[in-house]
């Protein structure tokens, strides 16, 4: 798998390529290519907002034009929020995304060019991409450079992540119960129910212990929850009363 390099064009604030080297680490990017940026390089202010993705910044290689910048690479794609009135095929993050995805997967070389802050990219340079990418917004279309390099990244790692949509914290409070766990769960309270009276008449207890069961079930309770239950059926078949203080 080849990730995409990230090439910032003419960027003009140390802090800004720091911010970008710093989202490119949180995902899985390395390759950080500058085109002439305006304030020389190294750049002291890039290494601080980098933080722990100093790497990524100790490496990046610094090009004289974007055409050189991108020289090498098999795919590249545009980000631009404005019309530029070129017939440009326009992808949302997540569609270029996969593209690259499936580029790399051929062992092509691929690329992602940023504009500087104040213009963004100019049609000469959109003239050596693919395509362009443009993120959509609610208002105030043009994200800074750290916040499009950010969103990006994401789509590119989220488009090969096998991160469940959702899941359980790890540990032993926070594990699924067993199901001998669940089950002495439903009998300790299928048992208290029937002294209190609750499933009643006989003819129904079967029918009632199952709707329980499904409904607890469908809780997916954790192994805390279902010891936390059972404590508050034990407190409310005993009577338990603590004496408040004060």
């Amino acid at each position: 798998m080849n990730p995409p390099a990230v090439i910032l064009s003419h960027p003009q604030l140390g802090e800004n390529i720091g911010a970008a080297a710093r989202a490119m680490a949180n995902f899985g990017l390395s390759d950080l290519r500058l085109v002439a940026p305006r304030s020389g390089w190294p750049n002291a202010k890039a290494a601080a907002m980098a933080a722990g993705a100093a790497s990524v910044v100790d490496n990046a290689r610094v090009f004289a034009t974007v055409a050189e910048a991108v020289g090498e690479l098999n795919l590249v794609f545009a980000t631009t929020a404005r019309e530029r009135g070129i017939a440009r095929e326009i992808m949302t993050p997540a569609e270029a995304a996969k593209r690259l995805r499936v580029a790399s997967t051929r062992d092509e070389r691929t690329g992602i060019l940023f504009g500087n802050e104040r213009a963004g990219l100019d049609n000469d340079e959109i003239s050596l991409c693919d395509a362009v990418i443009t993120v959509p917004t609610a208002e105030f279309a043009s994200l800074n450079l750290g916040q499009a390099v950010l969103v990006t990244s994401y789509e590119w790692f989220r488009a090969g992540d096998a991160t469940p949509p959702a899941r359980l914290e790890h540990g032993q409070l926070q594990r699924k119960p067993t199901r001998e766990e669940m089950l002495q769960l439903f009998e300790h309270l299928e048992r208290e129910l029937l002294v209190s009276g609750f499933l009643y008449p006989p003819d129904k207890v079967d029918g009632m212990a199952r709707a329980i069961r499904a409904t607890l079930h469908r809780a997916r309770l954790t192994y805390q929850e279902v010891q936390t239950l059972r404590g508050m059926i034990v407190a409310l078949a005993k009577g338990k009363h603590r004496v408040r203080k004060g």
